[in-house]
């Protein structure tokens, strides 16, 4: 965060840094639902900055050229507004050349390139399979973060401040134990068992809703 503030502030008053570098790329890694999203958003409000969003799929055009023509507006849209350009899902449009079988999957992904080069600002893309993504690509990100799984201090930290009180009490010494049992919990799953049990007026229990978050990582993880 503080690296990018620094640039953010340098880049405002001069067309490159002071260091001499144009533009900031960020590229965010991990399962889905460790919060990658939720940080971009962070960082735009952290810096002051406007963010501009756009999915890999939004930047893909059935059209010949037309696919060059939207990561184009994207960037200069950014550059214009002085914003952060945040690109989700970005494997589906920068994915390894060396596996493409049409010419333009190709010309695509050297068009991104082209203009991640060239542009003045922060670029952050995010992705759930950074093996998909082009190797050169990945070369030209300046920050690579990783998001991984919770650890047991995260799945407590997140238990009492997104679900505390829907329990409505501390949890016990064995409800933190089975707690810590559960593997592949993210801030996401988190986040839909308080969505679903919101609006019921009674407290629920710790363990129900612990049961609950196991239940979620099943069906993503499609295990029965």
């Amino acid at each position: 965060l503080e690296i990018m503030r620094c640039f953010s502030e340098d880049i405002e008053q001069n067309p490159i840094s002071r260091h001499g570098v144009r533009n900031m790329n960020l590229l965010l890694h991990g399962p889905p639902g460790t919060g990658k999203t939720e940080f971009v958003k962070f960082l735009a409000a952290e810096l002051g900055l406007p963010l501009i969003v756009r999915r890999g799929s939004d930047l893909l055009s059935m059209w010949v050229g037309g696919t060059e023509h939207l990561i184009k507006e994207a960037f200069k849209e950014a550059e214009a507004e002085r914003g952060i350009l945040f690109i989700d899902e970005a494997d589906g449009l920068i994915h390894e050349r060396s596996a493409a079988h049409r010419n333009w999957e190709v010309t695509q992904v050297n068009e991104f390139l082209a203009n991640m080069e060239n542009f003045r600002g922060i670029l952050v893309c995010a992705t759930n399979f950074k093996k998909n993504m082009d190797s050169a690509s990945i070369r030209r990100f300046n920050l690579k973060v990783e998001f991984d799984y919770l650890d047991d201090n995260g799945k407590i930290i997140f238990f009492e401040k997104v679900l505390g009180e829907l329990g409505g009490t501390p949890l016990s010494t064995d409800e933190r134990k089975e707690l810590l049992k559960s593997e592949f919990l993210t801030p996401g799953d988190f986040k839909i068992i308080r969505q679903k049990n919101l609006f019921i007026s009674k407290k629920i229990s710790n363990t129900k809703l612990i049961s609950e978050l196991k239940e979620e990582v099943k069906a993503k993880n499609n295990v029965k």
